[in-house]
């Protein structure tokens, strides 16, 4: 049986290690993106753009709300967006 203290960093568990590079190296590495803050559930989301680069697609994981942003002319350069659902 094993006696250590909740400080001892033996026993603890870094999640995040490395996180970024299997990120980098997947699916969407180099695809472009936006962050969305969804206000009813307090989250915010990073929103890929589409396959076909026609628009991004947010939904909220709490309530279901899906929000399109269409990419095109006369748009933004913002990157950060809320949606009040």
């Amino acid at each position: 049986m094993l006696n250590r203290s909740m400080n001892d960093p033996r026993g603890q568990l870094d999640m995040t290690e490395g996180l970024g590079d299997a990120i980098s190296r997947g699916r969407d590495a180099g695809r472009p993106w936006i962050q969305v803050w969804f206000a009813c559930a307090g989250v915010y989301q990073r929103v890929f753009r589409s396959v076909d680069g026609s628009r991004y697609v947010a939904r909220c994981a709490k309530c279901g709300k899906t929000m399109n942003f269409r990419v095109g002319e006369g748009g933004t350069n913002r990157r950060l967006f809320e949606v009040r659902c």
